[in-house]
């Protein structure tokens, strides 16, 4: 059988944090947003809450926003067979910054939400027939083992708010899928999620040497034409899986677009500007994360505290800024 990154080779017991547990989406469009992961997705939600008081001041915070912003949050999730990635949507009230502020993949911060789908063409119309549009349709893409083998796998990219791609992914039979599936939706949870980046070896030394990430596939190639993500044919990118050792599902992909690259016109990835604004991911020690942040030199936004933040267990968690300039939460767990 074809070699499959997919099939971890390592133990979770090996893993320094586990694989991507929440991915947090600020948007102005919580009718949209919901309209997508409800109807299009099939996702649970854990309702709208509205944090005030006290409560508001210390999450605003930690999380980056000013002090007298107001919002409110809630997670989509897939239970059951199915589960995976959370997503954590916080809505607010008004305009702010959007980090990418185009339908286009060659921005760089936080890009898309991908998620397994047995039948994307029958996805694309129920998609279709609750107004949420794709880029393209239906993409083929040819791709090469590790062992040189060629495969096709198939993507569908749908326009979310605030420039953010959702994506549909089905892989052939030889492989296992992406993500768990629900065998009586034909779909799970989201898988991965992924970003364009410019610091491209710091930030997979990052995740690499800091995390614990295993780079399982670091390769570079040029974009064809029909680009789901919107790209010009011809660019080159350099395309990045890293997952938790002992993980099938739940990592991250990163992309590197060189010079065809378009920085994002807003100063920061984080809240409150709008879009895919952090990842957070579980540990069994997070003074040991701490600890080999700060050797290594990076950025600590928020050092380890019980700053309960929302969705998550309610232990301890901290915030980091990778080499990218992109917030990373750790948390207890």
């Amino acid at each position: 059988m074809t070699a499959d990154i997919f099939v971890p080779q390592s133990t979770p017991d090996d893993a320094i944090v586990g694989p991507l547990h929440t991915v947090t989406y600020v948007t102005s469009d919580k009718q949209a947003v919901e309209k997508i992961f409800l109807e299009g997705y099939g996702l649970d939600s854990s309702g709208w809450t509205k944090p005030s008081g006290d409560e508001i001041a210390n999450h605003n915070k930690y999380l980056g926003f000013e002090a007298n912003h107001s919002w409110e949050a809630c997670v989509f999730y897939k239970s059951g067979e199915g589960a995976n990635v959370q997503i954590r949507v916080i809505a607010i009230d008004h305009e702010t910054p959007q980090v990418r502020p185009a339908y286009d993949g060659l921005y760089t911060g936080g890009a898309t939400m991908s998620f397994p789908i047995n039948d994307l063409y029958a996805h694309e119309k129920h998609m279709a027939s609750i107004g949420v549009e794709s880029t393209i349709g239906v993409k083929e893409m040819e791709f090469t083992s590790p062992t040189g083998e060629t495969y096709v796998s198939a993507e569908i990219v749908y326009k979310a708010p605030d420039n953010i791609f959702v994506m549909g992914v089905v892989r052939p039979d030889i492989f296992i899928p992406v993500g768990p599936v629900d065998p009586a939706t034909g779909m799970g949870g989201s898988a991965y999620s992924a970003r364009c980046i410019t610091a491209a070896d710091e930030t997979v030394a990052f995740f690499r040497d800091v995390l614990g990430f295993e780079i399982r596939r670091d390769v570079e190639f040029t974009v064809g034409d029909k680009s789901a993500l919107l790209m010009p044919e011809g660019t080159t990118e350099r395309f990045i899986q890293a997952f938790a050792p002992g993980s099938a599902s739940g990592y991250l992909v990163l992309m590197d677009h060189k010079a065809a690259t378009k920085p994002s016109p807003t100063a920061s990835y984080g809240p409150p500007n709008r879009g895919i604004a952090m990842w957070s991911f579980p540990t069994k020690n997070l003074d040991d994360v701490h600890q080999r942040a700060v050797a290594a030199g990076i950025a600590v936004v928020q050092s380890p505290a019980e700053y309960g933040s929302p969705s998550l267990s309610g232990g301890r968690s901290m915030i980091l800024k990778d080499p990218d300039g992109f917030l990373i939460e750790i948390f207890e767990g």
